[in-house]
């Protein structure tokens, strides 16, 4: 029920209307208490949403940091890859700066089986299957499996061969039309090689080859003589530096240091610390959001504040975030000038950083950013912590109230009801003695006339 809400009451005397008004006074003044509950819950749900659109604005900010510090433990080092047609290039920690000669002869196949077109046609692969065994021998490059579906469908032979751990992908294939569906199992090797596949019944042999395989094959400046044969599209060709081989063909990779991945992360950074600015802003003066006057708003400003006056140990030429070209525009927002990461000063960047775990600016984002976001400890966490306990609190009081409320109105409404029906009857006694008056004087003027 509403904090005012009274149901009506029906009388059929000539004061039900007072009495109803009785009523609504009591329960009026009785939901006074409710009222100021009701109106606490809803400024606490306000501040609570609050809170939840900070947090998410703050990880975002967080995870900025992340991406920042990935992209300053790569050694400020890019790879660029000549023919990206050829292969792609990713850079981790470990490598070195330097220039690679690719050369991919083969980017190698899968083996590839199907079951041959002389078993049991299946129209419906959840209800039939191509063979009637109750259990299957999966061979692969001379390893052997025991297949045991649990059910005999195509679709339980699948699910029980990818389930088996053979270094194989199981399927089902539609190879007739739409209207006439020719559904048939398909196994296709997990690794690009030569691979001998079958599966038994017990009698006769299920599958056909239809492509058997073949290695990557690739050189990394001219060696070795003899290509290297792999099984994985990926290849490791330096300490830090992986190459995802995408067509034959041949193609040069350099490593050099580089700002450009710190530069697109500090970007990240920029818009993630501005989103959070915005946020909190909207929370401060006479007319501001939910958390208007709450002083975690003036302490996540604080920290934000910290981050971006932080300063370096005062060695290199880069000490301050100033350094980086970040700077403030009029309104407190962070603008960021790429070209100023342009210079010969990539390392004195990356000591500036540091990381996350070790020391520099990175570490002191990440140590202030964990006291705000923890799920845990985190001054966000204990605020909406704080806020649940007590809208849960008075949760149970708006219950208590209402239940309070509307016993009062029960008890109110039969007393009411009692009482017209006294009223009620007085009335029809009233009318009665008057109409038999009324009667004897009407009887008494016939007889004196």
């Amino acid at each position: 029920m509403g904090s005012t809400s009274v149901s009506p009451f029906t009388g059929s005397s000539a004061f039900a209307a007072q009495l109803q008004q009785v009523i609504s006074t009591a329960i009026a003044r009785a939901s006074a208490p409710l009222t100021l509950l009701e109106n606490q819950q809803s400024t606490l749900q306000g501040q609570q949403s609050e809170l939840n659109t900070l947090s998410s604005d703050f990880s975002s900010l967080q995870t900025a940091i992340a991406s920042l510090s990935t992209a300053a433990q790569n050694n400020g080092l890019s790879a660029q890859v000549s023919d990206s047609g050829v292969a792609t290039a990713s850079v981790g920690s470990g490598a070195l700066a330097g220039i690679y000669s690719l050369n991919v002869i083969s980017v190698g196949s899968k083996a590839n089986t199907i079951s041959s077109d002389t078993l049991s046609k299946v129209t419906d692969p959840s209800t039939t299957n191509i063979d009637p065994s109750a259990s299957y021998t999966l061979t692969v490059e001379g390893q052997t499996f025991t297949i045991t579906p649990s059910t005999n469908s195509l679709d339980a032979l699948v699910q029980a061969i990818n389930s088996s751990g053979a270094n194989v992908q199981a399927t089902v294939v539609n190879v007739g039309t739409s209207s006439a569906p020719d559904y048939r199992l398909s196994v296709q090797s997990s690794n690009y090689a030569p691979a001998n596949i079958q599966l038994s019944d017990g009698t006769n042999n299920l599958l056909q080859t239809v492509t058997p395989g073949s290695y990557v094959q690739y050189q990394v400046n001219g060696q070795p003589s003899t290509p290297i044969n792999a099984t994985s599209r990926q290849a490791t060709i330096s300490p830090g530096l992986t190459l995802s081989l995408l067509s034959a063909g041949t193609a040069d990779i350099t490593v050099a240091a580089s700002t450009s991945a710190v530069s697109t992360a500090l970007n990240t950074f920029v818009s993630a610390y501005n989103n959070a600015v915005s946020e909190l802003q909207k929370n401060r003066g006479q007319n501001g959001g939910a958390l208007s006057g709450q002083s975690i708003v003036y302490e996540l400003q604080n920290q934000l504040n910290n981050l971006a006056n932080y300063s370096g140990s005062g060695t290199g030429s880069v000490n301050s975030l100033a350094d980086l070209g970040l700077s403030f525009d009029s309104s407190g927002n962070l603008e960021f000038d790429s070209s100023v990461l342009d210079g010969d000063n990539s390392q004195d960047v990356l000591n500036f950083l540091g990381s996350t775990s070790t020391t520099g600016f990175l570490q002191a984002a990440n140590n202030a950013l964990n006291s705000i976001t923890d799920s845990t400890t985190g001054m966000l966490a204990d605020a909406t912590q704080t806020m649940t306990s007590e809208l849960s609190q008075i949760g149970t009081q708006i219950s208590n109230q209402e239940t309070s409320i509307s016993k009062l109105q029960q008890t109110l409404t039969t007393q009411m009801a009692a009482t017209d029906a006294a009223i009620s009857s007085l009335e029809q006694q009233v009318t009665e003695i008057t109409d038999l008056f009324t009667t004897m004087q009407q009887d008494s003027k016939s007889v004196t006339g």
